[in-house]
């Protein structure tokens, strides 16, 4: 029998996903495998692949919708050993317009011998805020690093940070129609939860409850044992010290929800305010370089508080009150700023191509 051409085969998925309210229907999973490798080879034309995604949006994604896709563009990404010990940390992809918090925090654990693993791209709508690959850039960390460059450093580090488009192709080739679309789609999720170096723990920030909602099905499948599931500031994995936070503890067997109250622990900062990139790069190297100055405790407090969480959620100390303890101890200490020169070096040595292509 003859193949019909991918073309046609797309549009059949468009069809059933975008018919309208009364005509359309989820994808199961084969069906959402096949559009994904059909997307993820270029075999859909941009209009085609800004058609599904708008239609997935106003339908709402169904689990194995998602999953399918997820299974697909790990199959397209570069091989990397796994770090299955490793904390993955997934916030905004449309970049953030407040003080990273979880910069500093990720260095004050890996100082501490808990690898973390930071990933994303350049900023997205609809927010386009400033990506965690501009700031670490920034902070003069190179992060166009080939897989074996990327491993070894790793394994010598701690930390690392993954470019999503370049090490899963499919990403780069369908950016520029999501910067057209101008809107978050389910490939946000997708993006977040893709796990190249097979990470068993996560924290993951999320802007609503429906989010929440997906991720409580999708994370263990993706293979986390433990994972946060966080409403932070600007949809990140940063709680903040000024107010209560929802968060949901995810393993595979089972789910459970819970308030952080920061009063609780002694914390009382104030909402974080909008800032510019040059202004976040500033922060950034004050609170890493272990500045108690007053005119950054608020900042210098959120990393604190969420290096303390992340301490006693993945059992590194017995006590929410030891993982303050320590988060103070080591910001006093350096830790910060000795690993991240340290991370500057190893990355500005690694041998690498003239130019790898991000787009596959």
């Amino acid at each position: 029998m003859e193949t019909l051409p991918e073309v046609i085969i797309m549009k059949q998925w468009i069809k059933i996903v975008g018919t309208g309210r009364l005509g359309s229907r989820h994808l199961t999973y084969d069906e959402a495998v096949a559009a994904a490798h059909a997307i993820a080879r270029g075999e859909s034309t941009d209009a085609q692949t800004a058609a599904f995604l708008m239609a997935m949006r106003m339908k709402g994604e169904a689990d194995d919708e998602m999953m399918g896709f997820i299974d697909v563009f790990r199959k397209y990404s570069l091989p990397y050993r796994s770090f299955s010990h490793s904390l993955n940390c997934a916030g905004p992809y449309d970049g953030r317009l407040y003080f990273p918090v979880t910069i500093p925090v990720s260095l004050l654990l890996a100082s501490v011998g808990f690898p973390q693993v930071l990933h994303g791209s350049e900023s997205l709508p609809p927010k386009l805020g400033q990506s965690l690959k501009e700031l670490l850039e920034g902070l003069g960390v190179r992060v166009e690093l080939e897989a074996k460059e990327w491993e070894k450093n790793f394994l010598t580090l701690g930390i690392g940070f993954i470019w999503t488009d370049l090490i899963c192709p499919p990403f780069g080739r369908v950016r520029h129609v999501r910067e057209q679309v101008g809107l978050r789609t389910f490939l946000n999720t997708v993006e977040k939860v893709i796990n190249p170096v097979h990470s068993l723990n996560m924290v993951i920030g999320v802007n609503h409850k429906t989010a929440m909602d997906h991720l409580i099905h999708l994370l263990p499948k993706s293979g986390f044992e433990t994972a946060y599931i966080v409403q932070g500031v600007e949809g990140s994995e940063d709680l903040p010290t000024y107010k209560n936070s929802s968060i949901r503890k995810v393993t595979p067997w089972g789910d459970e929800s819970s308030t952080i109250d920061p009063a609780t622990f002694g914390f009382s900062g104030e909402p974080l305010e909008k800032c510019t990139k040059e202004r976040q790069l500033e922060l950034l190297r004050r609170i890493i370089a272990g500045d108690d100055s007053a005119d950054i405790r608020n900042e210098r407090e959120h990393v604190i508080f969420n290096t303390g969480l992340r301490l006693y959620w993945f059992d590194k100390v017995a006590s929410y009150e030891e993982g303050f303890g320590l988060a103070r101890s080591l910001l006093q200490r350096k830790e910060a700023q000795k690993l991240l020169g340290k991370w500057q070096e190893l990355s500005s040595r690694s041998a690498f191509p003239s130019r790898l292509q991000a787009n596959g």
